[in-house]
């Protein structure tokens, strides 16, 4: 008698946290389009915390400026709780200080909008790939 066996194979989860409905659709359906992720997204840093105490994520994509918390505070907070995941801050906002803000309270990257998505979703897949092992 054959024995098969079967490995579980997960995809990485990735968690879009932005106070713009239209920038996490568009987020999320390149994300998704690429067939190797789970996505799931949220509008505000609270939320995002919520979700990460629910679900373990190997990558959090965040603005920066939100209503309330704002970005480096999630990240802060996310770091704080031990969360090791790739954190990337992707934001068009407050780019000087802000990238000093984002990195030094914990984010592996920043990713500036600047009106070219297909160079920003290309650095976004760039990164995920050097980071999360290969699929």
């Amino acid at each position: 008698m054959q024995v098969r066996s079967f490995v579980m194979v997960t995809m990485p989860r990735i968690l879009l946290v932005d106070d713009d409905p239209d920038i996490l659709e568009i987020m999320s359906l390149e994300l998704k389009d690429d067939g190797r992720f789970t996505v799931d997204t949220c509008r505000s840093a609270d939320e995002g915390l919520k979700k990460t105490d629910q679900q373990q994520y190997d990558v959090i994509v965040s603005d920066l400026h939100m209503p309330g918390k704002d970005g480096a505070t999630l990240v802060r907070e996310l770091r704080n709780r031990n969360c090791s995941c790739l954190i990337i801050i992707y934001s068009g906002h407050d780019l000087g200080a802000g990238i000093r803000r984002a990195l030094d309270s914990g984010a592996d990257h920043y990713i500036a909008r600047q009106g070219d998505p297909e160079r920003e979703f290309a650095e976004l897949h760039e990164i995920i790939d050097k980071t999360l092992p290969k699929l």
